[in-house]
């Protein structure tokens, strides 16, 4: 258990005796469509419901070309959740932290995670492991740490926009953090229960939008990010 957590973003480990072959570029290219492959088989049905079986079946792999890349699906679970966080950051960094102000930073973080979604079917995985894994005693401390990286990062948002005045001080940033994380999770999965599954996407995008709403409405910016009068 030990050696599949400490190897997740990397190739199967080799036999002993054995020196690992280096890997190729196709070698990236296969392992980067396994992690896709499987996200979307998680954000569909989540850790607990999709078997190894089936995520060898959608990589369209042998089992001996996927375990040279993934071990078991614990390894591959924690491996895609890393890779779809990354990515959430990178995302981030560009369509939301490029924003001048803090207030319209934090106003951004709803329209990119609905733009996220709509463009990578494989993008909920992220939420669904992050509650499934949690359950795993030897992953839980390190899922732990990465949200709560997550919860901080939009804190210290929050903190910026209080700094420049445009949100009131007597807010805790690390309260509303969480809440609006916890709040942006819990939308998609009140979606998938209440919607249609042919309309449980657009549910959670207009929920969302209204979760953005009353953010702005804790806002005292007024249009366009000018401070009201």
């Amino acid at each position: 258990m030990a050696r599949t957590r400490s190897t997740a973003g990397s190739p199967a480990p080799a036999a002993p005796g054995r020196v690992p072959a280096p890997v190729t570029p196709k070698g990236h290219a296969t392992r980067a469509f396994i992690l896709q492959s499987a996200a979307e088989a998680f954000a569909e049905r989540g850790y607990g419901d999709t078997t190894l079986s089936e995520l060898i079946a959608r990589s369209g792999l042998t089992k001996g070309a996927f375990y040279f890349h993934f071990a078991s699906k614990e390894q591959l679970a924690l491996a895609v959740l890393e890779e779809k966080q990354r990515q959430w950051r990178e995302f981030v960094q560009e369509q939301v932290l490029a924003r001048p102000r803090a207030i319209d930073q934090l106003l951004a973080l709803g329209p990119a995670m609905i733009r996220l979604h709509r463009e990578d079917p494989g993008a909920y995985s992220a939420q669904r492991l992050t509650r499934d894994l949690a359950r795993v005693p030897e992953l839980a401390d390190r899922v732990r740490a990465q949200t709560r990286d997550w919860i901080e990062l939009v804190a210290g948002i929050i903190r910026a926009a209080q700094r420049d005045g445009d949100l009131a001080v007597r807010l805790d940033a690390t309260a509303l953090a969480t809440i609006l994380v916890a709040a942006t999770d819990g939308l998609k999965d009140l979606s998938d229960v209440i919607d249609p599954p042919s309309r449980a996407r657009r549910g959670f995008e207009r929920r969302l939008q209204h979760l953005t709403e009353l953010v702005e409405s804790l806002s005292t910016a007024g249009p366009r990010g000018q401070k009201a009068e």
